[in-house]
């Protein structure tokens, strides 16, 4: 357990998992609580959200209730966060949408299996772009996608692609022409991707 004290004024300072002590927390004031640490699943990992200085905050239970950061959890989700000071209240806008005017992510991309470099039960395959956008309106697009999104779907091609494996391990490349994005898996019953190359030349 810990202790903790949080002056509860101004943008809101927890997210509310369940809203049946919202009304606690409806005027300002200086208390004191003792909670339980807990943790958040975002995507498959463990969330470990940050405050407006970019220190660890904390996430934590009280009452049966879990608390976490409101701007942190709805960046994770892709949702814009905002403060209205003249209402003392924070904003939770929209998901950045993962698409562009041709249509949805996956359909982006041109997904070919390599025969050759199977290994054991390997399946590698490559995702390479095949939109109508150039280079520069490309990179503006990759950079406006929120990061937790794109991974999510990198990774459910490359689970698309298992399932018509016949649940093998699948390893796929993403490019830009030439130019590597990253890569997703789909292995042991997990996904889980890398798209730092793309940092590389997409800036």
């Amino acid at each position: 357990m810990k202790r903790i004290t949080y002056f509860l004024s101004g943008a809101l300072a927890a997210l509310l998992i369940s809203s049946a002590a919202v009304s606690a927390f409806a005027a300002g004031g200086l208390i004191t609580l003792n909670v339980q640490p807990a943790q958040v699943m975002v995507n498959g990992e463990v969330f470990q959200p940050n405050d407006a200085q970019g220190r660890d905050a904390l996430v934590f239970t009280y009452n049966g209730t879990t608390y976490a950061p409101v701007r942190a959890l709805a960046e994770a989700y892709g949702l814009t966060v905002g403060y209205d000071s003249a209402k003392n209240m924070a904003t939770v806008d929209g998901a950045t949408r993962t698409t562009n005017s041709t249509g949805s992510f996956s359909s982006q991309w041109t997904v070919t299996e390599k025969p050759v470099t199977r290994y054991g039960n390997e399946h590698i395959f490559t995702a390479v772009y095949s939109g109508s956008l150039s280079m520069n309106d490309f990179k503006s697009w990759w950079k406006s996608m929120n990061g937790a999104d794109l991974k999510a779907q990198a990774e459910q091609m490359a689970l698309d692609a298992q399932s018509l494996t016949n649940g093998s391990e699948i390893t796929m490349y993403f490019s830009f022409g030439s130019y590597n994005l990253g890569t997703a898996f789909a292995q042991s019953g997990c996904t889980f991707s890398n798209f730092d190359p793309a940092s590389v030349w997409i800036k």
